[in-house]
């Protein structure tokens, strides 16, 4: 058992026992963890905002290779995000990309590149027009089943690498664009418009910052039902996320669209 330091983000928390606290943080150095916060519930707490959900943090904690919790010695808060974070939209979609990184990410592995994604999508769902926000969430969610392996292939035939159909037809099963025989074949495909399968392509390629210039709210519906059909099939823990639920019943936001900065 090591004294170990590292940066990471609350993804939420459970109450334990009386005074203390079970908190999940996704971190750099050591991926999804467990931390013991004792005596997290007392008031006031001597970890402050540091365990609050979608606070970026730095731990000390007593690192056990073969256990799924560890205790938790200190806690700085790097960033109290939540804390800025008043607009219930905007709420939602930041609980919406830790919701994601907690149901897709196993496991005590770092991967660096993830972390740096949901600290940048963080900070975009905080600084972005309010309308580009359902694109954000759509090109962090893309990126991050790439990140993990489950790239949607967009070039070729995901079933047997010939050239695509005209008809732009998508298999969430297969993972990507068919061909005219693949397609044939293949129950439960789905027909994406032009400005769908564009939109698709570039928030797979380009920084989430600039999703809201890149997809129009008039094509965010249809490229989220391709998405979250897609996530379904690779990762079981995906069900949607509840996060967003809520949103269904509000107005749309009014149509503009820039990056954040």
């Amino acid at each position: 058992m090591g004294l170990t330091r590292s940066e990471g983000i609350v993804l939420k928390r459970h109450a334990l026992g009386d005074t203390s606290r079970i908190v999940v943080a996704y971190t750099r150095e050591h991926g999804l963890i467990k931390l013991v916060a004792k005596g997290a519930r007392q008031s006031p707490s001597r970890f402050g905002f540091a365990l609050e959900p979608l606070s970026r943090s730095r731990f000390v904690f007593y690192f056990k290779p073969d256990r799924d919790l560890h205790l938790l010695s200190q806690a700085e808060t790097i960033d109290p995000a939540g804390s800025r974070l008043v607009e219930l939209v905007r709420l939602a979609h930041a609980h919406a990309a830790l919701e994601l990184v907690d149901r897709l990410v196993w496991g005590e592995e770092p991967h660096p590149e993830l972390y740096d994604l949901l600290v940048e999508t963080l900070a975009c769902v905080t600084a972005a027009p309010e309308a580009a926000l359902p694109a954000v969430t759509l090109g962090f969610e893309l990126q991050v089943a790439s990140l993990l392996g489950y790239r949607p292939r967009l070039d070729a035939c995901a079933g047997c690498g010939s050239p695509l159909s005209p008809r732009r037809v998508f298999s969430p099963a297969i993972g990507g664009l068919l061909c005219d025989r693949c397609a044939s074949a293949e129950a439960g495909s789905i027909l994406l418009s032009a400005d769908a399968l564009a939109g698709l392509s570039l928030l797979l390629s380009r920084p989430v910052r600039e999703a809201g210039e890149t997809v129009g709210p008039e094509r965010v519906g249809e490229i989220l039902r391709v998405v979250e059909a897609f996530l379904a099939h690779h990762f079981q823990r995906f069900q949607g996320l509840r996060s967003l639920e809520m949103l269904r019943a509000l107005p749309a936001p009014p149509r503009q669209a820039a990056p954040c900065r």
